[in-house]
């Protein structure tokens, strides 16, 4: 099923207060760290097939589309063509006497020119139904794991790729993980860095230990229930590939300002100085 929200339309001129690093970012997919055999990386196809292959029926996969809007000063209707930006699916909820299970999955991906890629993974999962303790439910993440990077009473964190540091939360345990808020417009760049004056300071992040972005870990945290003994009935798991996202938005901004440039020019060649 097809989404296609205009409300995701959103401005990207970006002007950026440093270069862009040259560095070539590669989208992260080890397959060490999976969910579900879902693993950063992977294409739109690939990641929708998986969906797919866990028995979420097609009707219950949404897909939101998004592009970029830009002006050459005059016009303020320019678009860039869209893509695919988030992808839900959702396992149809069971019910039984009155306690509720199911399983929903929320997949990012880059955008253009870098686009396509699994960058953000978020799976809600709510069991009522027989549930395992939360003791058992940590045990069995770290058989599959193996023991967190960070770790405090009710979050478990993995960190890899080639950072080593959490550059989403200021947490002094290391661990902290979330994702674009879209309802209010924020992109990763946001989670990232800090803003001044409408401008990105690709040289100041929000996390004031980070100073270089290759310090940013890829991510994979899992939260849950923090007494051992209770029901595990609500876990949210969150995956996420900051280094090469953080690429990806600033590629996008970077064409965009280059269309938007060239759109100026275009619209400067077609002028006529009037009679003087």
């Amino acid at each position: 099923m097809l989404l296609k929200n205009k409300n995701f339309v959103v401005c990207a001129i970006w002007v950026f207060s440093i270069m862009m690093t040259t560095k070539a970012w590669a989208a992260d997919s080890d397959s060490q760290y999976d969910v579900v055999g879902i693993t950063l990386g992977m294409t739109v196809e690939e990641a929708r097939q998986k969906l797919l292959d866990l028995g979420i029926e097609e009707q219950s996969v949404y897909e939101t589309r998004m592009s970029y809007s830009y002006s050459d000063g005059i016009n303020h209707n320019f678009k860039t063509d869209d893509f695919v930006y988030r992808i839900i699916g959702a396992n149809k909820a069971l019910y039984k006497d009155g306690k509720q299970h199911s399983d929903s999955i929320t997949l990012y991906f880059s955008p253009p020119p870098e686009g396509g890629r699994l960058v953000g993974l978020q799976r809600l999962m709510l069991n009522g139904i027989d549930p395992v303790t939360s003791g058992q439910f940590k045990q069995a993440v770290i058989d599959k794991y193996g023991e967190p990077t960070a770790a405090n009473s009710n979050t478990l964190n993995w960190k890899f790729g080639s950072g080593n540091k959490n550059c989403l939360s200021n947490s002094q345990d290391g661990t902290g993980v979330t994702l674009p808020d879209n309802s209010k417009n924020k992109s990763i760049l946001d989670m990232v860095f800090v803003k001044r004056s409408g401008q990105y300071r690709l040289d100041l992040f929000r996390v004031s230990r980070i100073k270089n972005l290759d310090e940013c870990a890829n991510m994979l945290e899992f939260k849950l229930t923090a007494t051992d003994t209770k029901p595990a009935n609500s876990v949210t798991t969150t995956m996420i590939d900051i280094p090469f996202w953080v690429h990806a938005e600033l590629a996008a901004g970077a064409e965009v300002e280059r269309l938007r440039k060239a759109a100026v020019e275009k619209r400067e060649g077609k002028g006529k100085v009037p009679a003087l």
